[in-house]
């Protein structure tokens, strides 16, 4: 499994019972740092069914990670059979996933309030940008998501005409 999700000979066929998150969609900031999670997003939350939500962020990350706790768990279970990392490894990282994630819980329109840490830590005051990551939604500072998209962009254009005939077949 990847951030893609399930590899399969069956490339075409939808993802059944996850929630999968496309797209990015800006929100204003409340005075009480209250935010919404975006219609299209929350409605993938509430079909899959995934139990609570999680917020992260790992490390010094520029942005937090929002999960559902399938997913998160799921994660857990990736780092968990890394062949790659020793199991003091493993442990270390596992123990920071689970005291760095807060439990958030939207009202009945999605919106929640940013833990003040975060909120001081990433500067979020007015807007924040929600991005579709596939598994979770990143949720970025806006000016800092802009700026990714910018850089982005001019990463694209090196590949864009190869891209552009693979979307076109």
């Amino acid at each position: 499994m990847s951030d893609f999700g399930p590899v399969s000979e069956n490339v075409g066929a939808p993802t059944q019972g996850r929630a999968t998150f496309y797209g990015t969609a800006f929100h204003k900031i409340s005075g009480r740092n209250q935010v919404a999670i975006p219609k299209s997003m929350k409605r993938s939350i509430d079909d899959a069914q995934e139990g609570p939500l999680l917020l992260m962020r790992w490390q010094n990350e520029a942005f937090l990670r929002l999960y559902t706790k399938k997913q998160f768990d799921t994660k857990l279970d990736e780092v968990k059979e890394n062949k790659g990392l020793a199991p003091e490894q493993k442990a270390a990282v596992i123990d920071h996933m689970a005291r760095s994630a807060e439990p958030i819980e939207p009202d009945s329109q999605g919106r929640f309030v940013l833990p003040a840490k975060w909120a001081d830590a990433l500067n979020l005051r007015e807007e924040v940008a929600f991005c579709g990551a596939f598994t979770f939604i990143k949720i970025w500072p806006a000016e800092l998501q802009r700026e990714q998209e910018r850089k982005e962009a001019e990463k694209l254009a090196q590949v864009g005409e190869q891209i552009t005939q693979i979307l076109d077949m």
